[in-house]
């Protein structure tokens, strides 16, 4: 037993050793570190080695479309957010998954750039069932204290226009940290707050959607992963977790939902970063799911909408396309979600649940107040 096991051992070391030398040999140093590559590479190798879960049967695609919706102040942000909301309705209405439903946007509405004259038109694109809002935030030189009270006063703003409570009044939300600095990890510059993780779970905070962040120091080691991070005394407390596993229900740390990351692609749907079809697939492969349910895998990819718009009439219909024809049918089945929908459903599979994952879309937490047609505003 004991020489077998020194067997398996040196074969997994050298597996390693051949795919480093093969990702050194791609990219080279410069580029590695050029990119911080090394911070992410040996969990990313390493998943490469181990052997991949076994998985029968169809296989299910939760596609989640991850927006840091930044259409700007005044008149002029309300009127590039009337017309990029125009140009979505006309994609999104060509689109259906499997089940016939359309894709779902996640719009993370930067509340630093609040603006009463946008979140009409967003909020009737909600009732129209386009899609949610969620919280986005930059902010700098914070602390502890200035921060708490920052969330507070925005959850207060987005819940008077139906975003992120329930119709029983209860407060939740997806976060999206701005310049990447989730938890101070680009300092005060950039955020400034020494326990940012605590005090987003205590602020309903379900699961930050921040990540990857390539390039940038941010990025954690931990790649391609559902998993929990618990607040540390230091900065970037989510650089390491426990992931996401069936039978293991955490409600004291925050999850941390990635998007893909690999040799190919960052996840980032972007006009300096079309989604070709290889790319597309590179997602799908990178095989993103919760510990012990391999057939339901979740693909979060993010973009800057109103940045990058002029892609939502184009190559935006041509991925959407890319995903029905290839993952709709057959061995696969696609689902546009949402991030509170893709949360629920990681929320269901940890709590033991199977089959088709579109039953659990609102198992833990409730759709918003303004998925309710006709919803406005909340005043006073």
């Amino acid at each position: 037993m004991r020489i077998s096991a020194i067997g398996i051992a040196w074969n997994d070391i050298y597996l390693r050793t051949r795919l480093w030398l093969r990702v050194i040999s791609r990219l080279g140093i410069f580029t590695i570190l050029r990119w911080k590559m090394h911070l992410w590479l040996p969990d990313y190798v390493a998943r490469l080695a181990a052997a991949a879960p076994s998985c029968s049967g169809v296989r299910h695609v939760m596609f989640v479309f991850v927006d840091h919706y930044e259409p700007g102040s005044g008149e002029r942000g309300a009127e590039i957010n009337r017309k990029w909301l125009e140009n979505y309705r006309f994609l999104a209405d060509r689109h259906r998954d499997s089940y016939g439903r359309k894709p779902q946007h996640t719009w993370f509405y930067p509340y630093d750039q609040q603006n009463d004259a946008v979140m009409p038109d967003l909020v009737q694109a909600v009732g129209d069932g386009y899609g949610e809002i969620e919280f986005h935030l930059h902010h700098s030189h914070d602390t502890d204290s200035s921060f708490t009270q920052k969330m507070g006063r925005g959850l207060k703003w987005f819940n008077s226009y139906g975003a992120m409570i329930d119709e029983k009044g209860r407060v939740a939300f997806g976060f999206v940290h701005g310049n990447w600095s989730l938890d101070n990890s680009r300092g005060a510059k950039f955020c400034g707050v020494a326990r940012e993780l605590e005090i987003l779970k205590k602020c309903g905070c379900y699961a930050d959607f921040t990540f990857p962040a390539f390039g940038e120091k941010a990025q954690p080691r931990k790649v391609n992963s559902i998993y929990y991070a618990r607040q540390g005394a230091t900065c970037k407390s989510y650089d390491r977790g426990a992931d996401a596993c069936v039978g293991k229900l955490n409600h004291e740390d925050l999850m941390i939902f990635q998007g893909p990351l690999n040799l190919d692609d960052y996840g980032a749907v972007e006009s300096f970063n079309l989604p070709t079809p290889r790319k597309i697939d590179s997602w799908i492969e990178s095989d993103i799911h919760v510990k012990g349910r391999p057939e339901w895998v979740f693909v979060k990819v993010h973009t800057h909408g109103t940045q990058s718009g002029r892609i939502f009439v184009s190559e935006v219909d041509e991925m959407l396309s890319h995903l029905e024809a290839r993952y709709a049918a057959g061995d696969f089945r696609l689902h546009y979600v949402t991030a509170r929908e893709a949360y629920n459903i990681v929320i269901a599979a940890e709590d033991g649940k199977t089959g088709d994952p579109d039953t659990y879309l609102d198992y833990a937490i409730a759709p918003p107040l303004n998925r309710t047609v006709g919803f406005t505003h909340i005043t006073g």
